[in-house]
């Protein structure tokens, strides 16, 4: 089981601040410490669940259920990670197996060169050999031409490289001459090789057998044989090393490819290992329960029971936060209502203010509506009559 250090739950002191600011942040703080316990507790019950769920032999009723879904988990852990071990030894198998076949490559190819230089020495051994002059009859005609040609070419360069002038452009002329006769032999004598190449390829593979004459021929065609069986050895080996190199190709990109089917698995296992814990989770508050019902007794070791004891504290502790919490809340939310009120009363005492002094313009307009009335009255009597004075 992975080991956490479970803190050590200790009561502290909190003072509260009259300043309404003051208790918000104490709010936040506390609700931050509140958090911190309940990851606390989490961790602990996953300790615990983990213990206990790993040795505990599947039951009934939820623990049953609990250990069954804990061992699905680690299968598909076990599997997942099982597939990708499989890939990655795939990988490092195609790589091999793509070294092998580099190395297989460059050997033949030496093989080849070798066999390329056995046959050209042997072609012009056969054609320097009159007894063999059946064979090597329909490549003499064309063998002479070409030394002929060569022997041409050889000339013309040798008396192009002789001649000197001073003036630049039939210089020109006869470089160009030159390059064209240079080239021109080049290919002449790859000719001549192939001639030779080809004349010892053939005379090697006749079904006359190898001469017993202990010759240089024999000598040769033993040596061609030797390389010939190793070309084919090579062949076969880089058509086994192709079919391995299909199969672990076809294997590593089935759905998707490597890279993908690794991130996918290694994201399943993330998600599984998540789920693993919440199972941990749920057996240690399992445990939690039937420790309270008195029940698990012996199954608990003393390392269990101080986590049992430590979850409790904590617990109690997160209790103690909240009623604190809801203690600075109901404070606040009283200072906020007396707030309202004070804001309410001046509120009322300005409307009265207004009141008093609308009531007071009322009685003065009454007095002059009433002072009105008793001119008007006089202004009648002058009007009926007249004016007495």
């Amino acid at each position: 089981m992975m080991e956490r250090s479970c803190r050590i739950v200790k009561k502290n002191t909190f003072v509260y601040s009259k300043n309404m600011e003051e208790r918000r942040k104490n709010i936040k703080d506390l609700e931050q410490k509140k958090q911190g316990e309940f990851r606390s507790v989490n961790l602990m019950l996953e300790d615990l669940g983990e213990a206990l769920v790993s040795r505990m032999e599947t039951g009934e009723g939820a623990a049953g259920a609990l250990s069954g879904e804990y061992q699905r988990i680690q299968r598909e852990i076990a599997d997942s990670e099982g597939l990708i071990t499989a890939i990655q030894e795939d990988i490092i198998r195609l790589g091999q197996v793509e070294e092998a076949i580099s190395f297989n490559d460059r050997t033949l190819f030496r093989v080849k060169q070798d066999l390329g230089g056995l046959y050209y020495g042997l072609g012009e051994r056969v054609l320097e050999d009159e007894t063999h002059g059946e064979f090597t009859e329909p490549y003499r005609r064309q063998l002479d031409t070409l030394r002929d040609k060569v022997k041409s070419l050889e000339g013309r360069i040798e008396d192009l490289a002789g001649r000197e002038t001073a003036n630049i452009l039939v210089q020109l002329g006869r470089n160009t001459q030159f390059m064209l006769f240079r080239s021109s032999l080049e290919k002449t004598q790859s000719a001549l090789r192939r001639i030779y190449e080809t004349v010892g390829e053939k005379f090697a593979s006749r079904e006359e057998g190898t001469p017993e004459d202990g010759g240089e021929i024999a000598r040769s065609l033993e040596e061609i044989g030797d390389l010939v069986k190793q070309a084919e050895t090579l062949r076969a080996e880089a058509d086994r090393l192709k079919e391995d190199k299909r199969k672990i190709a076809d294997t590593l990109n089935f759905q998707g490819g490597p890279v993908k089917r690794i991130g996918s698995l290694e994201k399943k296992i993330t998600q599984l290992k998540n789920e693993r814990r919440m199972v941990f989770v749920k057996y240690g508050e399992l445990a939690l329960e039937k420790d309270r019902e008195g029940e698990w007794g012996t199954v608990f070791d003393q390392g269990n029971r101080l986590l049992l004891q430590k979850i409790e504290e904590t617990r109690n502790y997160i209790r103690e936060i909240e009623n604190r919490i809801e203690k600075i809340k109901a404070s606040l939310a009283i200072d906020e209502e007396r707030a309202v009120i004070t804001k309410m009363e001046k509120t009322i005492g300005v409307e009265r203010g207004r009141i008093a002094a609308a009531e007071k313009a009322i009685e003065e307009l009454e007095e002059r509506i009433h002072g009105a009335q008793q001119h008007i009255e006089e202004l009648k009597k002058i009007e009926a009559y007249g004016n007495k004075n």
